[in-house]
């Protein structure tokens, strides 16, 4: 009988750690995980989150995973003809040749209904928490659940400089909130959003420690300027995907995103007359990319997402009547046989 075969759900906590270290010892890390993430749903326990969230962490380093297979971006046929805009799918609807389809051809696809009432409800309960929890610790009944900082492989250099800055632009890490990052992860495997990823690439995918990002973003934030291609900043010969994921009504009174609808295969300078920053692309270029089209403002309901790629150029979009706190997930895949490793990867 497996380790797994013979869990039982209430099984001591020391049991379940000398069983999850055998596993560990058998080199069975995706064993381990599944076995303390059983046990967690039936006794959540900060201790057990915490421990989840670094053993994915370290776990990823200790598996090989091959070398990337196949051409990338790989040719897809469009299945999408409405032209100009971003295609839209409902949830039920999605498969992976639209999800590449959308992607490879688009730019990006947005997928309405993604979540359910109580999915939303539970992730932007976690959001919250894990704010409280970094800017107020002492408040909590039990901060190291919803706020602990991670021991990257790269020491104090992995996510020092990162934790402010983020925090500073209305997000919290998602690998620096254990029960958040569980909760995260058990809702996409719910939906089957894990295995379309595993599908998209042709391996299971891992999450970034450094891009996988709980936001709340207030209306008064300054984006006007902030036009980017994430692919900028990663490096290339990379395969990525971001979910990105409304928990909240955006676009009309609360802060959304104005993205390109084309699919883009260079990346943008940044930098040039117009730009306010330096990592940024200016208005004159974004006028230039739109092929005298214009930019799309996008419109979600609590539980829609949009995926894309590092290839996509976009930005935070604010307007003056956009006047409530806006919350979201931004959850950032790659593909393990070629992850940018200073990105920090999470097994999944």
């Amino acid at each position: 009988m497996s380790f797994l075969s013979s869990f039982k759900r209430d099984m001591p906590i020391r049991r379940v750690h000398r069983r999850a270290d055998k596993l560990l010892s058998l080199n069975r890390h995706r064993d381990a995980i599944q076995l303390l993430s059983a046990y967690n749903s039936a006794n959540p326990s900060p201790q057990i989150e915490n421990q989840l969230t670094q053993l994915r962490h370290d776990a990823f380093f200790a598996i090989d995973h091959g070398g990337p297979e196949g051409s990338w971006p790989p040719k897809v046929s469009d299945v999408f003809t409405k032209a100009a805009v971003i295609p839209e799918v409902d949830a039920k609807e999605l498969d992976v040749t639209k999800a590449q389809s959308a992607v490879f051809n688009r730019g990006s696809l947005i997928i309405r209904n993604l979540l359910s009432e109580n999915q939303i409800k539970l992730l932007a309960q976690s959001v919250e928490k894990a704010f409280e929890a970094f800017d107020h610790p002492a408040q909590l009944v039990e901060p190291q659940s919803w706020f602990t900082c991670l021991k990257t492989q790269q020491g104090d250099d992995g996510v020092e400089f990162d934790r402010p800055w983020v925090r500073s632009g209305g997000g919290v890490l998602a690998a620096e909130s254990p029960r958040a990052l569980y909760n995260l992860v058990n809702v996409f495997q719910e939906i089957g959003m894990i295995d379309l990823i595993a599908d998209y690439f042709g391996e299971r995918p891992a999450l970034s420690v450094k891009k996988t990002t709980l936001r709340r973003t207030e209306p008064d934030i300054d984006a006007a300027n902030g036009w980017h291609q994430d692919g900028a900043f990663l490096g290339k010969d990379i395969r990525s995907l971001n979910v990105w994921v409304a928990l909240t009504d955006c676009g009309i009174d609360s802060p959304s995103m104005d993205m390109i609808p084309r699919r883009l295969h260079e990346i943008v300078p940044t930098g040039t007359e117009g730009a306010m920053f330096n990592w940024s692309v200016s208005p004159l270029m974004i006028e230039q990319v739109c092929e005298s089209g214009k930019p799309q403002h996008l419109i979600f309901k609590a539980g829609d997402a949009i995926i894309f790629d590092e290839m996509n150029l976009h930005r935070t979009s604010t307007l003056p009547e956009m006047t409530k706190t806006r919350l979201a997930i931004e959850c950032w895949f790659f593909a393990p046989s070629c992850y940018p490793l200073d990105q920090l990867p999470i097994l999944l």
